[in-house]
């Protein structure tokens, strides 16, 4: 049985919520002003991140109640068991309507349908975030559907997950230490930016701002040409001789762990972020043209340079 909040004088942020407790809990450089709170957050779609990002707002005392939405009426059961959900709902607008903070946490295409949906249900003042891994549709459609309304969104892109997939792999300590880019547009309110991004400070997370289009080039380059060379390489290993991985140790296996994610979600994702994922495969075509040179010609001064180089930079690399 779920408990509610006891009366208290304290403001609700000072606390996070653990086995239907409050802990007293203070961010890491924030003060007392900063500390933000929300009576209703909704979650529409608890999967791996979705479910991840309610665990750690309950655990931070971040949200009074978190709702969710979801498709499979048979999960709705198993949400509102969990200490983090508060209801499941699988109708979208009863799932918004009253909320104060409203995260959209599935695919994009989804998520561009959904903005369109929510912005006739949303009350006044209601935000709206994602965690979508392309960001120039959907600020553009969010610009447009909410332009009129007194409705505020800000893109988010929380660069934290797994290979794995779905609600039983979240957990309240995914994000921390983790990268989150926020991407306001022109017509993005400072005031909620602001909130936005303490939430996610308040999450531990590490928050950087780059515009819609920055932030597509960048996770071009840094999150989707990665996991397009993992699963080159691993159908590349494995087209020569399937059996000759068993063999293999744990280079292979770290190279290409991310090939194991949702094919159908990154095929939505390379495709919708094509043309930077080109620009990036250029790239990496010459490099590789690089060192078959130098191994043709037996050059062991470049290829050693070329290696050394790539340990300089992978060194340098924050591995949390």
């Amino acid at each position: 049985m779920k408990e509610d909040f006891p009366s208290l004088d304290l403001h609700p942020s000072l606390f996070q919520y653990h086995r239907s407790q409050l802990i007293p809990f203070t961010p890491s450089k924030m003060s007392q002003e900063d500390l933000i709170s929300f009576n209703r957050v909704t979650i529409v779609g608890p999967g791996l991140l979705g479910a991840s990002i309610a665990m750690s707002l309950k655990k931070k005392g971040i949200a009074r109640e978190i709702w969710v939405w979801l498709r499979n009426e048979q999960k709705k059961e198993l949400c509102e068991q969990s200490e983090w959900c508060d209801r499941a709902l699988v109708d979208l607008r009863d799932a918004v309507s009253d909320s104060d903070l409203v995260i959209l946490c599935t695919p994009v295409e989804l998520i561009l349908d959904q903005l369109t949906k929510v912005s006739d249900w949303l009350k006044p003042g209601c935000i709206v975030t994602d965690v979508g891994s392309l960001k120039k549709e959907i600020c553009q459609r969010a610009d447009e559907v909410f332009r009129d309304k007194k409705i505020y969104f800000v893109g988010s892109h929380p660069m934290a997950g797994s290979e794995k997939t779905g609600m039983r792999f979240a957990s309240s300590s995914m994000l921390e230490k983790k990268n989150c880019i926020v991407t306001p547009t022109q017509q993005t309110n400072s005031k909620y930016l602001n909130k936005i991004t303490r939430m996610w400070e308040t999450l531990e997370m590490k928050v950087t701002r780059k515009n819609p289009e920055e932030h597509d080039e960048i996770v071009g380059w840094i999150s989707h040409l990665p996991h397009l060379i993992a699963s080159v390489l691993i159908n590349t290993v494995g087209g020569k001789d399937s059996t000759w991985m068993n063999l293999s140790g744990n280079g292979l296996k770290d190279t290409t762990r991310i090939a194991s994610g949702n094919p159908t979600m990154w095929t939505e994702i390379l495709m919708g972020n094509r043309e930077n994922l080109n620009i990036s495969i250029d790239h990496l075509i010459e490099n590789l043209k690089d060192m078959k040179s130098a191994l043709a010609s037996e050059d062991s001064g470049k290829i050693n340079k070329l290696l050394d180089s790539a340990k300089i930079k992978r060194d340098q690399l924050n591995d949390n």
